[in-house]
């Protein structure tokens, strides 16, 4: 009997099953489909550039601010990162559902790097954390409108496939921009070794934020013109009343009723409330923890951290592999409980090789709940309602990392 999966109704529809090695050959045709797939491959690669332009923002803004104030500075810059997922991201979603994807991720785009400009001539703190609180209030509807789009560009069979791509290179983006960002910087400093440039921006530190962020800048106006090149179906999705301040009200309210009614969303955001609480508190605790269990600290404790993103990457890409072995709707809760068990082992292990191990056990299990969530909400999700349940998911994310 094949493998069942939950629909929104309470009903189940067939995922998995038959022979191991025609599912294996079915999986590979996937990947060359998608591969092959012009519409879906340029939103890969269009977020991939702009998901490298979110991340060199934050390794360039670190120096930045530290060099302006350095006892207060980086807080009020992270406080601004955050704080539109506290005030808009459940908002984010109900705008999405109203407006077509294309025009609002190309618009996206555009507004993030006319912010980013801007960004390199920036003089305060106060006008750094203004313009990075608008970066990220662009963001917050970039993410769940790319979300939402991937099962209108690729066929149902490909979305595990998608979903495991998309969150490869999200979080290999993540690995990498503050390194890009760094690269960048060093480039810079030889660049205003030259005469003419010098004379034109004597401080070497001020040349390198703009020239930085400008460079910054042309990622998100490249993603742009990919996005503009994307061929999104027409939404059948046809709302008489226009957008507007009640709409998104009455839209939210909507939302939020469904994810507490719908048995699998409300599931599924359950389960990334836990696994990324678990996640997030390597961020705040994992410093002070390393130093006093593992006695280690700087770049030790940063390669405790890298070892969980690898994790995930690994993890997000074996995942349509593993699925034909450990089928989603049997092992989420067992991965769950996995990666709640690793931490555990984690927490009460002091012997700093294995803890690298372990991490990366959790970090790979991570990964799995991510890319398996996805899917599951990419094939059994209205596109009406899409919107609204993958910013709730952006929120959990960015919420949890500072709990």
């Amino acid at each position: 009997m094949g493998d069942t999966l939950m629909e929104k109704d309470g009903q189940v529809k067939e995922l998995h099953g038959g022979d191991p090695s025609t599912q294996v050959s079915l999986e590979i045709s996937a990947f060359r489909k998608v591969f092959l797939n012009h519409d879906f491959m340029t939103l890969w690669v269009g977020q991939g550039i702009s998901g490298i332009g979110d991340w060199v923002i934050v390794g360039v803004l670190l120096d930045s601010v530290y060099r302006l104030n350095s006892q207060w500075g980086l807080f009020w810059m992270m406080t601004f990162r955050f704080l539109p997922a506290f005030l808009f991201g459940l908002v984010a979603g109900a705008v999405v559902d109203r407006i077509e994807r294309k025009t609002l991720l190309v618009l996206c785009e555009l507004v993030r790097c006319a912010l980013v400009v801007a960004l390199a001539f920036a003089n305060s703190l106060a006008l750094i954390c203004g313009l990075v609180f608008g970066i990220e209030c662009f963001t917050l509807l970039f993410g769940p409108a790319r979300d939402s789009c991937i099962p209108d560009l690729v066929d149902t069979d490909e979305i595990m496939t998608a979903n495991s791509m998309m969150s490869t290179s999200t979080y290999l983006t993540m690995a990498l921009g503050t390194l890009i960002a760094t690269v960048i910087l060093g480039i810079a400093s030889l660049i205003h070794e030259f005469p003419l440039v010098r004379y034109v921006v004597a401080n070497e530190a001020v040349f390198q934020r703009q020239f930085a962020f400008i460079v910054d800048a042309l990622t998100f106006l490249v993603s742009a013109m990919l996005l503009f090149t994307i061929a999104f179906p027409k939404r059948s999705i046809h709302r008489e009343e226009k957008l507007s301040a009640r709409s998104i009200y009455v839209d939210l309210k909507e939302g939020l009723a469904f994810m507490v009614a719908n048995p699998l969303t409300k599931g599924i955001l359950g389960i990334m409330i836990v696994g990324f609480i678990g996640g997030g508190s390597l961020y705040i605790l994992g410093a002070p923890f390393a130093k006093e269990v593992l006695r280690s600290e700087g770049a030790k404790f940063l390669l405790v951290i890298s070892f969980l993103m690898i994790g995930i990457v690994v993890g997000a890409g074996m995942t349509p592999w593993m699925t034909k072995r450990m089928p989603v709707e049997k092992w989420l809760i067992r991965a769950v409980t996995g990666f709640g068990v690793i931490m555990l082992v984690f927490a009460f292990n002091d012997f700093y090789p294995l803890s690298l191990a372990i991490i990366f056990a959790g970090g790979y299990l991570l990964g799995y709940l991510i890319v398996s969530s996805y899917t599951l909400l990419h094939q059994n999700l209205e596109e009406d309602i899409r919107g609204r349940v993958f910013a709730a998911m952006q929120t959990i994310m960015r919420t949890c990392l500072l709990v």
